[in-house]
C-alpha cells in the first residue's frame, strides 16, 4: 500500500510518503509556507522513490481542528489529488495526530493533546491507553484553558503547542494534576509521519465528501 500523507493544520507543515518498505518525510515550522511547499515536497518524495502520483493507493490528511487557512490548504490539495488520480482519502483528527506524534509507543497512559486555537482558546482532546490502543475520552473540545475539566482523576501529560502557549494558565487551573512541558521544551507538532500510522483507524471517503473540522463557527487563521 503506497500512501501519501499531508499535515497542515498548524504553523507546522509536513508531507510523508510510505512506499510499503520505507517512510520518508519533509517537515518545517513556517506559518506562511504551506501553500508553496506541500505539492513540491510530495513530488520530490515520489521522485526520490521512482514513483508518480498515479501509483499512489491512498491519501491521508488531517481533517482539523486547526488554523482555518492552513487547514483549508491541505484539504484542498488532497481533494485535488484525489480527484485527479481517483484516490480514496483517509481523514484523521489533528488532535489524534498530535497525540500519536507525542507518544508513538503509547507509553503515556493519560494524555491531553492541545492546539492553540487563538483568541485565548485551545482545541483539546483527552486520551487514555486501553489495551495498547489510544482511546479518546469525550468529544474534541474548544474553549478557554481555564474551563478545561479532566474527565477522570490521574496524572495527565499535556502535549502540543497549546500546552506551551497556555502553560501558566494550565498550571493555575490544574496545579499538580497535570504534567506540563518544561518552559524550554521543544514543541511537539502533529506530523504527517504520525498520520500514516493512523490511516487504518478511520474509514476512507471520496474527494467530494472531505469535510474539515473547525469546532467553531468563527474560524481562525
Amino acid at each position: 500500500m503506497i500512501s501519501l500523507a499531508i499535515e497542515s493544520t498548524t504553523e507546522s507543515c509536513s508531507v510523508a510518503l510510505d512506499t510499503g518498505s520505507e517512510i520518508s518525510e519533509r517537515w518545517v515550522v513556517q506559518p506562511q509556507g504551506h501553500a508553496r511547499m506541500i505539492l513540491p515536497w510530495a513530488s520530490e518524495l515520489l521522485s526520490e522513490t521512482g514513483l508518480s502520483f498515479g501509483q499512489l493507493d491512498r491519501l491521508v490528511v488531517s481533517r482539523g481542528p486547526g488554523g482555518f487557512t492552513s487547514l483549508r490548504i491541505g484539504l484542498s490539495i488532497v481533494q485535488g489529488l484525489a480527484l485527479a488520480h481517483d484516490l480514496p482519502v483517509y481523514p484523521v483528527s489533528s488532535l489524534e495526530v498530535l497525540a500519536e506524534s507525542a507518544d508513538p509507543e503509547r507509553q503515556r497512559p493519560l494524555l491531553l493533546a492541545l492546539l492553540d486555537a487563538r483568541m485565548g482558546e485551545v482545541y483539546a482532546a483527552w486520551y487514555r491507553i486501553d489495551d495498547g490502543k489510544r482511546i479518546r475520552i469525550g468529544a474534541e473540545w474548544l474553549g478557554s484553558p481555564d474551563d478545561l475539566s479532566a474527565p477522570e482523576a490521574g496524572s495527565w501529560q499535556t502535549v502540543g503547542p497549546g500546552a506551551v502557549a497556555f502553560r501558566d494558565q494550565l498550571h493555575a487551573a490544574f496545579g499538580s494534576e497535570i504534567i506540563l512541558p518544561a518552559k524550554d521544551a521543544d514543541i511537539t507538532w502533529p506530523s504527517a509521519h504520525a498520520l500514516l500510522t493512523l490511516a487504518d483507524t478511520v474509514d476512507a471517503t471520496s474527494a467530494e465528501k472531505i469535510t474539515p473540522t473547525y469546532l467553531r463557527d468563527q474560524v481562525t487563521g
